[in-house]
């Protein structure tokens, strides 16, 4: 993958994609390192979460979007991809989630300093 990165104190911003890679709303996972996250454009919004449900390894890339919110394909657990709260069963630990920035026509995501040990899996 092709990234630009952008120091900063808290982490790095680095270029994930760009806006045309997404011809309408939906996830797409990418992989910054040993991190796993999924990009989501949803109603003109943008955000980035891990890649997995929390319930169980299961990409979120793949799943129903409804404005805010992503309902997991396995089992049917929805996530709030601005604060990455599970909101329903079987669900019941959070998604991490990244500050995603539009610059052009370049989505950017901001990595923290400190990856997490399981690659934000969970």
């Amino acid at each position: 993958m092709d990234t630009a990165k952008v120091g900063r104190s808290d982490g790095e911003w680095v270029r994930i994609c760009s806006k045309a890679e997404f011809k309408r709303d939906g996830g797409k996972s990418f992989n910054v390192g040993p991190l796993q996250l999924v990009v989501f454009r949803s109603d003109g919004q943008w955000f980035a979460t891990s890649s997995h449900c929390t319930h169980e390894d299961e990409s979120l890339a793949d799943g129903w979007l409804e404005g805010c919110h992503v309902e997991c394909p396995r089992h049917g657990a929805m996530f709030d991809l601005a604060t990455g709260e599970a909101l329903s069963l079987p669900a019941t630990e959070p998604l991490q989630t990244f500050a995603v920035e539009v610059r052009g026509d370049e989505v950017l995501v901001l990595i923290p300093a400190a990856a997490p040990a399981d690659g934000g899996t969970k």
